[in-house]
């Protein structure tokens, strides 16, 4: 008997633990390397920013650029000045939803970077300035190859991610 009960409880723990609900798994992104923006780019991409200014600013003239058949595909965010500025290209149109992000804190772009993956949006790019300040832009799967290539013309790679 005594040889018995250990055995006992040991299946019985099994059978308990067998019964227990399954963990989901961690399906965050976390952030592995932001684009490379090449330097040897820098004073073509310089040529095509917008002047700087505030994100409200910055918000309308996105409006009144894609009223003109002009998209957004890359932009910075200054710590420093609170300001931002962008490069639009015209040979590009997007079909889905776009957003765009600045953040000055990591948790909080990774938390961002998430929540608009749950979305359906993937991220064009993610670059980070030398501030520290991080900048996204997130499109539709649809749109992502056609952004991409604009992106890779100008030396700015895409994102890479881990889960």
């Amino acid at each position: 008997m005594k040889t018995t009960t250990p055995f006992v409880w040991i299946v019985f723990s099994l059978g308990l633990f067998a019964m227990l609900p399954a963990q989901a798994k961690d399906e965050t992104v976390r952030l592995s390397y932001p684009s490379k923006v090449e330097a040897s780019k820098g004073k073509e991409r310089e040529k095509l920013f917008s002047p700087w200014m505030t994100s409200e600013s910055l918000r309308t003239f996105i409006e009144e650029k894609r009223a003109k058949g002009e998209q957004i595909v890359f932009f910075e965010y200054n710590n420093a000045t609170g300001q931002s500025r962008g490069i639009f290209v015209s040979k590009l149109k997007l079909s889905g939803p776009f957003s765009r992000w600045s953040f000055t804190n990591e948790a909080a772009m990774e938390e961002k970077l998430n929540n608009e993956i749950k979305a359906g949006l993937q991220p064009a790019f993610i670059s980070r300035n030398v501030s520290g300040a991080f900048s996204m832009l997130f499109v539709s799967p649809g749109d992502l190859v056609a952004v991409r290539a604009e992106l890779t013309k100008l030396g700015i790679g895409e994102p890479r991610l881990k889960k």
